[in-house]
This record gives C-alpha cells, structure tokens and sequence, in this order.
C-alpha cells in the first residue's frame, strides 16, 4: 500500500462512506455487502478495491473488514461529521453576531446551542435560570436586559441559595435600578448578588457556572436569538477571560446610592 495524503484518504472516506460504515459495522462477504447495500456487484468490487488500497479495508477468513486504521478513521469522521451538525446549530444562534470572531473557538467546540422558538422566543432564558438552580456560584455580565427576565435572575440567585456576581452597563443597570428599585431587594438577594457596572466590549452576554460550565446569550433586536453552552475545561478557561476582563473594568454597584465611586 502507498502512502497517501490524509485529504485524499478522506475524500476517500466521505465517497465510499456507505461501505466502510457497512463492513465497520458487520464485517461479511462481497455477496453480503451488495445484498446490504443494495449495489450492483461491478460496482461494489470498485469500492471495496479503493478501500483496500489506501488501507482501510482487508480480507481476511472468507470476509471484508475494517482495518485498524479503516476503523479509526470511520470513528474520525464519523464523529466529525457530528460536531459539523454541532457546529451548524451553533452557527444558527451565534447568526446576529457582527464578528463572530469574538467568540473563542474553546467555546465553540462541543457546545450545545439552545435557539429560542416561537411563540415565545425569550422563554429560552428558562435554561439560564435553571443554571442558576444548579449551581453555587454564577459570575457573568450582561449588555442587554431581557424585559420581564431581568428582575428574575437575581430572584433565582436568591430562591436558590446561588451566589451571583454580574456585571452589566451603567444605562442597563439605572434603567434596571429604575423598574426593580434596589430598595426593594430581599435580603437574601442582598446578602448574595453582587452588581457591577462598566463597559463591556462585547455584543452578547456570558455566564461561568462553578467552574463547571460555560454559556453565552445571544441577543436579537427584540429579544435573544438563543443561548449556547458548553461544559468543557477550554471553554470555561476562555470565558473566564472573557469575565475578568469585563470585571476588572467595572465598578460595585451600592444598592442604595447607585453607583459607587470607588472598586
């Protein structure tokens, strides 16, 4: 067998797919394979002839099987065709970016993306909330409020017993300041949420769930087009760069005085 480049093999992989996931799969005789796959005999010894000569397939005991590498590289693709529809899903949410590039391939890859659904797309927002549910420490920021969610976030923070720490603009947080008046806090909330108040340099919200999680909300001229998240280690790695550079730049917020002067 000649050494062949790795796109070559899999554009080999992708074009004889039907094949290799067959003989992977249920390793048999040529006569199987064409009642399996439905394909004339001609044809299917053409296949068969292009797997075995870069490598993937062998005959052995009367039977067509996958090699060692034949095996591993329908695995590869296999599994990267699925993070392609991963990724697609992704891309659906993240659509009303102006520069996607914002967004860190860490927190890209191996995210699950939740696109919010009529007739109610901002209800999306529940998997945020059940997040904070779940957690004992949430630290994120905000640019945009949710209209009829923003008073609910630090409520479950509280309900929960979650300690939550977000930064979000000075506008958002007077306007916010102005329809849930900080007065009229519990002290659970008080004694738990953390404001802060700065710029952020970016279009979408982000959250940092224990260390253990990772998410960003994405957001429409009317609402949020929907949420992603991501579990991974990178992906918490990169949001919490993000976060920290948010943070560093704000300043606490005084529940009855509004904004604080001072860090």
């Amino acid at each position: 067998m000649s050494e062949r480049p790795s796109h070559e093999i899999a554009g080999i992989v992708n074009g004889r797919w039907d094949c290799l996931d067959a003989i992977v799969r249920d390793p048999g005789a040529k006569g199987e394979l064409v009642d399996r796959l439905d394909t004339p005999r001609s044809t299917l010894d053409d296949i068969v002839r292009e797997l075995e000569q870069v490598g993937l397939v062998e005959y052995v005991d009367g039977e067509w099987r996958a090699t060692t590498v034949g095996y591993y590289a329908h695995n590869s693709y296999e599994q990267f065709v699925g993070s392609l529809e991963g990724l697609q899903a992704v891309g659906d949410v993240l659509d009303p970016l102006c520069d996607v590039r914002s967004v860190g391939p860490a927190m890209l890859d191996g995210a699950v993306a939740h696109e919010a659904t009529d007739p109610v797309p901002d209800a999306v927002i529940e998997e945020f909330l059940a997040r904070i549910d779940e957690a004992s420490r949430i630290r994120g920021f905000a640019p945009r409020a949710i209209s009829g969610y923003a008073d609910a976030v630090p409520e479950r923070a509280a309900k929960s017993g979650t300690t939550l720490e977000m930064v979000t603009t000075p506008d958002i947080y007077k306007q916010l300041s102005t329809l849930y008046p900080p007065t009229e806090r519990s002290d659970a909330e008080r004694e738990l949420v953390s404001l802060f108040a700065g710029p952020i340099p970016f279009e979408y919200g982000l959250w940092i769930g224990d260390n253990s999680h990772a998410g960003l909300i994405v957001y429409t001229d009317h609402g949020i087009k929907g949420l992603i998240i991501n579990e991974s280690d990178a992906a918490v790695e990169w949001a919490t760069e993000q976060y920290e550079e948010v943070r560093e730049n704000a300043t606490p917020v005084a529940d009855r005085d509004g904004l604080t002067a001072d860090r």
